[in-house]
């Protein structure tokens, strides 16, 4: 499975600093005199500066510029606040992160927080007893709680329990594309509303423009393209589009997994995909393409691929300098947009079992659910590193970039670059807003392959061979669903596929 590395940036609503002591373990001591004791007797004593205990913690990429300085003020301000901590973060390569991690575990070594997920070695912990359970912990600590919507942590559960404090942005999956508003605009076209619209548009460039092409996206990306161009596409309707598990999906119509380019509320996407590379709309290296950024950004195409995460629309910021507005988002059926969602994150900060300072360790992630204390990490230095815009935007001033989904993405504490096109910005806010979803009925579950994980190995390869093929439109439809439907019955297929049901089932039978 690809990695779900989530690059960009979050931040908060604002919090008296005062809140620090109580929501991080510190408080008041009573001096605990009889009823009648004088005043003086009854009064809180300060509380005495606690010992501090380094907390070690693993985490993947490359240190962020700056991160030496940035990490010294949020130890300085640990200690001010009397936390009784300090962090020593350090960073392993992605390419070894999982094996090294995993390896750290099982010598015993003593670290108090890394990241994981059931993309990396998460269940297997699980399994192993190796993570320290958290639902009485988290109900502990209001700041933490507080920060992070109650459907993300109930829907990131892990057999009931809170394995992990789940790190996301927004609440859900929100697609489209973003578009050259000027090129709409120079053929007479109105906003684009419909897919209808769309097609009207990326029609009317490639009949008329002589050296900007209709549509480029990276090739990795095309398993999206049919969920974009199909008539339900951000629509609750009677199907769960995608639950976790590469190329399968779930129909609430008749509560069975099935294949997604089976599922029929996106048939039509998939017709859809097959016309326009057959016509020359998508492009036709859209099986090697890796530059689609690139290419859109030198003007040489008229649209290319979008989603609210708050990170993909700010790749094209660049294009906006001096006031400019020529790009726009196209978001299918927007205006009565309501998609599915389980609420599901792909990336937990975890405690191991054995580390010896877990209380601490969360006493630390609470503290960072405060305002200043999560700008502090997330952004730097203020007036070295970024300054405020408001509260809930920010100007960039360095190079500083922390992975925030590693240690402090809250999706009540977002700050968005005032780099961010008002449209972008528009679907990101909609994007982080749980009432703008609806629950699906899978919500909770998480796919554990173990059980089947011959099988899972032998069907995972369809997903670049066939199943992307058939989504970018290289494989024509009829036959693209023909091959994968037979080459995932011929490798055990449907031993995994009872497996997901299985495991969905028990998700969705006490519901």
């Amino acid at each position: 499975m690809r990695l779900k590395k989530w690059f960009g940036t979050t931040t908060t609503a604002v919090l008296v600093s005062s809140l620090m002591l109580a929501g991080c373990g510190g408080g008041n001591t009573k001096t605990g005199g009889n009823e009648g004791s004088s005043g003086a007797n009854a009064e809180s004593a300060a509380p005495a500066s606690k010992e501090t205990v380094t907390l070690k913690a693993y985490f993947p990429g490359d240190k962020p510029a700056g991160f030496d300085d940035v990490l010294q003020a949020v130890n300085d301000k640990l200690k001010k606040d009397n936390v009784g901590a300090a962090l020593n973060i350090n960073f392993l390569p992605w390419s070894d992160y999982g094996n090294a991690v995993s390896v750290k575990m099982s010598a015993g070594e003593d670290f108090d927080m890394y990241l994981d997920a059931p993309w990396l070695s998460m269940n297997q912990m699980i399994d192993g007893n190796s993570l320290k359970e958290l639902d009485a912990e988290v109900a502990k600590r209001p700041e933490l709680k507080a920060s992070i919507p109650d459907e993300m942590w109930e829907y990131n559960k892990f057999k009931g329990k809170i394995m992990g404090i789940p790190l996301g942005t927004t609440q859900g999956q929100l697609y489209g594309l973003l578009i050259r508003k000027d090129l709409r605009e120079k053929y007479g076209l109105p906003e684009l509303k419909t897919l209808d619209d769309l097609e009207k548009f990326l029609y009317k460039v490639k009949e008329n423009e002589k050296d900007v092409k209709p549509f480029v996206l990276n090739g990795i990306k095309a398993d999206k393209l049919p969920f974009i161009l199909s008539d339900s596409a951000n629509l609750a309707l009677d199907e769960v589009l995608e639950i976790g598990v590469n190329m399968f999906a779930y129909s609430t119509k008749d509560k069975k997994v099935v294949g997604q380019w089976a599922s029929p509320m996106i048939a039509d996407g998939y017709e859809r995909v097959t016309k326009y590379y057959k016509d020359g709309i998508i492009s036709k290296n859209i099986a090697q393409e890796q530059n689609a950024e690139t290419l859109f950004k030198q003007g040489k195409y008229a649209a290319t691929y979008y989603a609210a995460d708050g990170v993909e629309g700010l790749k094209y910021s660049e294009m906006l300098q001096n006031g400019s507005d020529k790009l726009e988002i196209f978001i299918p059926n927007g205006d009565k947009a309501k998609p599915y969602t389980a609420f599901q994150q792909w990336n937990f900060l975890c405690i191991p079992a054995s580390s010896e300072h877990a209380d601490l360790a969360l006493d630390v992630v609470n503290w960072m659910s405060i305002k200043e204390n999560h700008d502090l990490m997330e952004y730097g230095i203020q007036g070295k590193d970024w300054e405020p815009v408001g509260d809930s935007s920010y100007k960039v001033l360095s190079k500083y970039s922390f992975p925030g989904y590693v240690l402090t993405w809250r999706p009540t504490l977002n700050r968005t670059p005032d780099t961010m096109m008002k449209d972008d910005k528009k679907w990101f806010d909609f994007s982080t807003n749980p009432a703008n979803f609806t629950l699906s009925p899978t919500a909770g579950f998480n796919f554990n392959a173990e059980k089947v994980k011959t099988e899972y190995a032998k069907i995972t390869p369809l997903h670049d061979s066939i199943f992307l093929p058939l989504s970018q439109g290289v494989l024509p439809a009829d036959q693209g669903k023909k091959t994968l439907e037979k080459k995932i019955a011929g490798l055990g297929g449907q031993k995994v596929i009872d497996e997901i049901q299985a495991q969905i089932d028990a998700v969705t039978s006490g519901k």
